[in-house]
């Protein structure tokens, strides 16, 4: 189809007559072919800065300014034919630096990812299997073995956030937007498969022994941590320059040691410029959000499960949670350039600039990957809840059925690559179409589920997985082309909205359960044997209520979904800048990317109604180098 296309398009632009002869490169349309043919052409991330250094950055044309209409000659069909050496090598570089990527990052970013849902079906089995084994891991342990287990996890949830932000923010670094479309999209490809099969590695570890699913990590660990070693060690970036104020304070501070015929040791230069580094941090902010946020997710995890609504132990947390990130926005505002505390603290950098804040898009990718968490955590963990209290599945083969959810969020992650990389190379369209395809699927798998039709419930649940694995790679792209300069800023806020949309979905679904069935987190029946063990018709009642509750919580997240579809309307657009021919690559460090910042929906109705019209009206794209 897609070679047809192209074929009806050629013969179109041969009837239209001579077009304009460009060369395909980007080297060659900045200069003659004695540049695009040297040697010596940069092959590495400082190479691809040089080249956009040396080429103007792409912006964005109308009709009217294209240039006017050129005859072919010999030079120009000899340029076009003609292959440039630079973008061969070019090309080259770039592939060998997403093979160092994928070897290098693919262990422990899909470790981090089975280990957000690995825990979905161990947690109900440990918490029982827990109180049996009391004496023994009070005798194993140097303390308390409960505290110690949560430590344990606390610290392994630490560097799973770390692994995810950094390997997102390593995979952005040095290289165009069009590179990370594709190297990003071998990694969302892999979060969405791990993801899938977490909770089936889960089942079955946990039906051995549950303390497995947090053994298991270790050898991937140790392997990981050498392949990072001995392949990416020379191309991660080490400590960031120096602000040019501490330098120069540092530089002072040299002179007067220099003056008094001092020679300062080397350490302690380290340990200036460390401190220099330090006095960066925004605390202040730091503090509001971790607290704040901190407050807000433990109230959202007692709440309903734990302890009513209505207690004080989750009314407290959320009220002052929810003021605290108040404080803390109120906080970013005035730390913007000019502000109170930019005056007042002038060596201190914005936790999240205020610019970031208040920009529309960011908003709104930051509700649609609260609901993308939402909706896959909800799949996750209440289709376990499902096959396990009401088809009477063991977790082992619960986890099984959750397989379905895998073909979805592959095919999704696809269909983000073609829509990204090839047509219409745009962050819009996959996210607009993902959002629809998952409030779908989410509202037909309550319908399914109460109707107890296990293959529309499996075409649903990988219809979700559609939808939430198309947005997997779009949300990425958009927020770093809207700010190129600041990708680790950004991807760390995405990185946190998608588990906190996990958890409040989570949180709600929980306490609808709760109320609909009739069945607390403590009740008996929560476990498999228990459950078994009842007469048939009080087994037949406690599966009928735990189907209900299982019902009315994925009803209960279909505003979510609907809201998501909202936000994804209203969103910009980022075009993904290729070269004109197919065959061209940008280098690793160049290339950039058209940014609309309006509601693009609406720009293409207007543009729509003015086509219709016979009138033209010029697209207002602003260029992101």
């Amino acid at each position: 189809m897609i070679s047809l296309y192209r074929k009806i398009q050629q013969q179109k632009s041969g009837e239209q007559g001579v077009k304009q002869q460009q060369p395909s490169c980007a080297h060659q349309r900045n200069g003659s072919t004695a540049t695009c043919e040297r040697p010596n052409a940069p092959t590495s991330g400082k190479s691809g800065q040089g080249l956009q250094q040396s080429s103007p950055a792409p912006v964005a044309v109308t009709a009217s300014d294209a240039e006017p209409e050129r005859h072919s000659t010999p030079q120009s069909s000899q340029i076009k034919d003609s292959k440039c050496e630079a973008c061969v090598e070019e090309k080259r570089a770039a592939r060998k630096y997403r093979l160092k990527l994928v070897l290098g990052l693919i262990f422990p970013f899909a470790l981090q990812a089975l280990d957000v849902t690995m825990i979905l079906t161990r947690c109900p089995s440990s918490h029982c299997d827990y109180h049996d084994d009391w004496k023994c891991l009070c005798t194993a342990a140097p303390t308390d073995a409960f505290p110690v287990l949560l430590l344990g996890r606390g610290i392994q949830g630490l560097g799973c956030a770390g692994i995810s932000v950094i390997v997102r923010v390593i995979i952005a670094d040095k290289v165009s937007l069009k590179e990370n479309a594709k190297n990003w999209s071998i990694f969302s490809f892999t979060a969405g498969m791990s993801y899938a099969i977490g909770p089936v590695i889960g089942g079955y570890l946990t039906t051995a022994a549950w303390r497995w699913c947090f053994a298991i990590n270790l050898p991937i660990c140790v392997v990981a941590i050498a392949i990072i070693f001995l392949v990416l060690r020379k191309d991660l970036l080490g400590p960031v320059a120096v602000a040019p104020r501490d330098a120069e304070n540092i530089q002072q501070q040299h002179h007067a040691n220099e003056e008094g015929l001092q020679t300062p040791p080397a350490n302690q230069a380290r340990l200036a410029r460390f401190y220099a580094r330090l006095a960066t941090v925004d605390v202040g902010g730091q503090l509001l959000f971790l607290f704040g946020f901190g407050l807000v997710v433990l109230a959202m995890t007692w709440a309903g499960a734990t302890y009513a609504w209505n207690s004080a132990a989750v009314l407290t947390p959320l009220l002052v949670g929810v003021a605290l990130v108040v404080a803390f926005v109120f906080w970013e505002r005035l730390m913007a350039p000019g502000g109170v505390l930019a005056l007042r603290f002038p060596r201190q950098k914005a936790m999240l600039p205020w610019d970031i804040l208040k920009n529309k898009d960011v908003g709104l990718l930051c509700f649609i990957n609260f609901a993308t968490g939402a909706a896959m955590y909800s799949v996750l963990y209440f289709c376990s809840i499902y096959f396990t209290m009401v088809k009477l599945y063991d977790s082992g083969q619960a986890g099984v059925q959750l397989l379905y959810y895998t073909p979805g969020l592959g095919a999704g992650v696809y269909l983000s690559m073609f829509l990204c990389n090839r047509y219409p190379r745009n962050t819009f369209v996959p996210t607009m179409f993902g959002s629809i395809v998952e409030a779908v699927g989410v509202g037909m798998l309550a319908w399914a589920l109460y109707h107890e039709d296990t293959p529309t419930i499996y075409g649903m649940m990988a219809l979700t997985g559609v939808g939430t694995g198309v947005r997997f790679l779009s949300v990425q792209l958009h927020v770093i082309g809207v700010f190129r300069n600041s990708i680790a800023t950004v991807v760390s806020l995405m990185a946190v909205t998608l588990p906190f949309g996990g958890t409040l979905g989570l949180t709600i679904m929980t306490t609808v359960f709760n109320n609909e069935s009739g069945i607390g987190s403590d009740s008996p029946v929560r476990n498999f044997d228990v459950l078994h063990s009842l007469p048939e018709a009080q087994r037949s009642i406690v599966t009928q209520q735990a189907k209900m509750g299982v019902v009315w919580a994925f009803v209960s997240i279909v505003p979510i979904m609907i809201l998501c579809v909202l936000a994804a309307s209203l969103l910009g657009n980022v075009e993904i800048t290729h070269g004109e021919a197919d065959g061209d690559e940008s280098s690793i460090g160049g290339g950039g990317a058209h940014v609309f910042h309006g509601v693009y929906l609406l720009h293409l109705l207007r543009r729509r109604r003015d086509n219709s019209n016979g009138t033209e009206q010029q697209t207002e794209l602003k260029a992101v180098p």
